[in-house]
């Protein structure tokens, strides 16, 4: 599998795989700039700060409710937006928009359109030139 590696964040207790990753509003095209995102095989959804989501104008979709994997449920907001990886821009992703965090986590929902590996003894993700 040819493409770009991109190293493990070692911010953690045991490096986070990462990709960067840009966000479009997809009503008039404006986009952050590039962010690091955590990938989190075990999320269904993806994470996105409040902050990033108000930099480009983005308005809420619907409110919803998520349950952690700690078993709470709270109320939050999701934000309908283009997600940039790689070369790739997935069109239309519902995402939830986090007050509380400022890491951007890449869910099942963006990860089950991608393809890449995680080469854990290496630390790196990688991902396929698209």
């Amino acid at each position: 599998m040819r493409g770009k590696d991109y190293p493990y964040n070692d911010d953690f207790v045991l490096p986070f795989p990462q990709l960067p990753v840009v966000i479009q509003n997809g009503v008039d095209g404006t986009k952050t700039g590039t962010i690091t995102a955590l990938i989190d095989t075990g999320s269904d959804a993806t994470l996105v700060p409040f902050s990033h989501l108000q930099a480009i104008k983005s308005l809420v979709y619907k409110e919803a409710s998520i349950r952690s994997h700690w078993g709470e449920l709270r109320p939050v907001k999701q934000y309908l937006v283009n997600v940039i990886v790689g070369g790739l821009t997935l069109l239309g992703i519902l995402v939830v928009g986090d007050e509380e965090y400022d890491e951007v986590i890449l869910g099942r929902d963006i990860l089950n359109k991608l393809r890449f590996e995680l080469d854990g003894p290496a630390r790196v993700t990688r991902l396929p030139d698209q």
